[in-house]
């Protein structure tokens, strides 16, 4: 940078720091001797000297492995700037400059209350490229973090978290990446008395993939607590999605939440392992106040999903489901869950009823013990007169049963029985009819077609089958054989039968059991684990 004439006596500092860390090294370093990556020089410019005749210095405001950004007075307009400073590395690679042009043209276009505004790229008078852009005169999110004495409150963190999304949303409708998410890349301008999320840095983190002087050295630039598994995996930067930026946020609003990433590892293979296959644990296990909040966990965890085709599809579907997320006291939540249940399993009792079911039963059988003995007697003595007017008939219409009613012969409980016409349907066929009598109550009829049908691969009967066997519906109980089908659908990804095996190992006090199953749904976004998980832990 060569100063103007009328500042001769300032001089420029020179350091490099690396891209990878933001260390700083002196300028007779060229590689960083923890990442081995090439080191970039950063300019330290002194408060006072004159850029390009238009921008007078006045502060610096931080640096990073890409460049360094100050505060400048703009001479003519008199009003604050920000203008960022690439390397001269960068300024003076090629392939990097021309696509970088690409990307600050089209970051002009955003014209977002929640991005930071790009003004125009410029030489400096050595050459090297700085672009002015909005000044923002606010602490980045970062900082809010380290000085907050708590977590954030929840409505807060909504939010902000709702503001970076609705900037993503206008980048990614003009076919641009982040890719960097993270609290330093968020300016917080103050809007009355809120804070109103600016993202800053889209023009620099949307290019520097190409850059050749980074590919040659073999560095990697992933910011390691917030990047998505896709891009641990190496895929392209071409190939990356809107959805690579919404794991990143998912990360920023885990971290406002409760107070901390949610992965922690020591080095490079810790981190890629943690975000590849490593499940994040629900907010509320860290901060249990987070469980009254309907649905939040489980929007968490749907952000850090390690597939992003499990992520919501696009910023759209993200608010909408931050704007539908609402709180609820601890008893209207557990009387959502249970009404939720006795509607997907035929009202049976659910909670503190469910305890006492199984007396309520016993006590109901011993009444019903003199009809059922009539019963017996009526068909005992009837038997003989069907088979007599069933002679002449084919072996398929003697034995064929007629829909069951609500209350079977007792003599019929626990024996299969297939309903007139359903032994040659598929799987998911057979299931739709057993739901269809499992609704109406024909329990005894719904059972082996549901037996039927998870034999077959339907893993929603081996969810129902799991039920009737652990409840004793249709016929005995058989809690192993509960266990069996539910963990057949749990490992197929059903995440509703991993919650109510682990409801078996909890009832038999395997509670280490009982926190893998629960924590394993409950990743997966089904909001009674998490509930399960909380009161377990």
């Amino acid at each position: 940078m060569v100063p103007p004439r009328n500042l001769p006596n300032q001089k420029r500092e020179r350091m490099k720091t690396c891209p990878q860390c933001d260390t700083g090294y002196p300028d007779s370093h060229t590689t960083c001797p923890t990442h081995g990556v090439l080191l970039n020089e950063i300019r330290d410019l002194k408060p006072g000297m004159v850029i390009h005749q238009s921008y007078r210095i006045v502060r610096k405001l931080g640096q990073g492995g890409m460049g360094a950004v100050y505060l400048a007075q703009h001479t003519l307009m008199n009003e604050p700037q920000a203008l960022k400073f690439l390397s001269s590395e960068l300024s003076h690679d090629e392939a990097f400059t021309a696509r970088f042009l690409r990307e600050v043209r089209t970051l002009r276009q955003i014209r977002h209350k929640n991005v930071v505004d790009a003004g125009n790229l410029e030489p400096a008078e050595d050459g090297t490229l700085f672009f002015s852009m909005e000044f923002v005169d606010g602490p980045n999110l970062r900082s809010l973090l380290n000085n907050a004495t708590g977590p954030f409150p929840v409505a807060h963190a909504l939010s902000i978290t709702r503001g970076i999304a609705e900037g993503l949303g206008a980048a990614h409708a003009k076919g641009m990446v982040h890719r960097d998410i993270k609290p330093e890349n968020i300016l917080m301008a103050r809007d009355g008395d809120a804070w109103l999320p600016k993202i800053a840095d889209f023009g620099i983190v949307a290019t520097k993939e190409s850059s050749t002087a980074y590919t040659r050295t073999g560095g990697t630039l992933l910011t390691m607590a917030y990047a998505a598994p896709e891009q641990w995996h190496g895929t392209p930067a071409a190939e990356l999605d809107g959805r690579t930026d919404l794991y990143a946020l998912g990360g920023l609003l885990y971290e406002m939440l409760t107070g901390q990433t949610p992965f922690h590892a020591e080095n490079y293979e810790g981190w890629a392992r943690q975000h590849q296959t490593t499940p994040p644990q629900p907010p509320s296990i860290l901060r249990p106040d987070l469980a009254a909040w309907q649905g939040l966990d489980a929007l968490v965890l749907r952000l850090l999903a390690k597939d992003r085709e499990d992520r919501p599809k696009d910023v759209a579907e993200l608010v909408g489901l931050i704007d539908a997320m609402r709180y609820v006291d601890a008893e209207v939540r557990w009387e959502t869950v249970r009404e939720k249940t006795a509607q997907d399993f035929g009202n049976e009792p659910v909670g503190r009823e469910a305890k006492q079911a199984p007396h309520r039963r016993l006590w109901l059988g011993l009444l019903a013990l003199p009809l059922l003995l009539v019963a017996l007697m009526v068909w005992y003595f009837s038997g003989p007169q069907e088979a007599d007017q069933t002679q002449g008939s084919t072996k398929q219409e003697t034995t064929a049963i007629q829909p069951q009613t609500e209350n079977p012969k007792p003599e019929e409980a626990g024996k299969p029985r297939i309903p007139i016409g359903l032994t040659t349907l598929d799987p998911a066929g057979t299931e739709q009819q057993a739901e269809a009598l499992f609704k109406q109550k024909h329990y005894f009829d719904a059972r082996p077609l549901f037996e039927q049908a998870c034999t077959g691969g339907e893993m929603r009967a081996c969810s129902f089958l799991g039920y009737l066997c652990a409840k004793g519906i249709g016929g005995e109980q058989d809690l192993q054989k509960a266990s069996v089908v539910y963990q057949k659908a749990c490992d197929k990804g059903t995440l509703s039968s991993c919650a109510s095996l682990g409801t078996i190992y909890q009832d038999a006090g395997n509670n280490e059991q009982a926190i893998k199953y629960f924590q394993k749904a409950c990743n997966g976004g089904v909001a009674e684990a998490c509930e399960l998980l909380h009161g377990i832990q």
